[in-house]
């Protein structure tokens, strides 16, 4: 299970989810725990942008991780590495016609973006 936040279109703004394919949206009709709806559904699905940015504490943590095993180089290294994080924002249409705006971490926007392209694709013969 994975997490994303609804930022505009139509569903309820908030928390949602990616799991096994289908993202679970809260909306008017189904404010809790939400609608789930198949990656199949989506139409189109766009990268809207891409930020990304450095947590001081997370870089110091592995830092840290990085000298305990590997000495000044591996501190360099653990504080060089560590801390990365991506926010990824991005644009979903469904054959409905609804459209969502949300975002999520890179790793997260991977896994949609991937099991959408795999939907995408035409049955091997």
């Amino acid at each position: 299970m994975t997490r994303l936040t609804v930022q505009s279109g139509d569903f309820l703004q908030g928390e949602g989810e990616f799991r096994n394919g289908s993202l679970t949206l809260k909306t008017p009709r189904s404010p809790s725990p939400g609608e789930r709806i198949s990656l199949n559904r989506v139409v189109d699905l766009r990268l809207a942008s891409l930020e990304s940015s450095r947590s001081l504490g997370s870089a110091l943590g592995w830092g840290m991780a990085g000298a305990l095993v590997a000495g000044p180089v591996g501190l360099l290294a653990g504080l060089w590495l560590g801390g990365k994080e991506e926010e990824v924002t991005f644009l979903a249409t469904f054959k409905d016609g609804r459209k969502l705006l949300a975002i999520t971490d890179g790793k997260t926007w991977s896994k949609i973006d991937d099991t959408w392209r795999q939907h995408r694709r035409p049955p091997a013969d």
